[in-house]
């Protein structure tokens, strides 16, 4: 037993050093790209967001658009058959649709 002595713990070897700093600058690098996905994945995120906004703002006008020509065609509908018995000019034709 007396060859054999008992390193100090707290006393790092400099190989632990390097393992050390070699698993931490890994782990930050690890990090980092972790961050920049996520940086990516939220601007990505948001673009598309926009975009499907302003396709959902499209399509509301088109709706609205055909709540108009569905409106003006019951109106002709309803000239149409108030006129049905009579031999008087037809009812205008419908706007054009855009």
């Amino acid at each position: 037993m007396s060859g054999n002595r008992k390193r100090n713990t707290s006393e790092p070897r400099d190989d632990e050093d390097d393992d050390y700093s070699t698993k931490r600058k890994r782990n930050n690098e690890a990090v980092n790209r972790t961050r920049q996905k996520k940086r990516q994945e939220e601007n990505d995120t948001a673009e598309k967001v926009d975009e499907l906004k302003k396709e959902n703002e499209a399509l509301e006008r088109k709706v609205e658009q055909l709540q108009k020509e569905l409106s003006f065609l019951k109106e002709m509908f309803m000239a149409y058959a108030k006129n049905d018995g009579n031999d008087g000019p037809p009812p205008p034709p419908a706007p054009p649709v855009h």
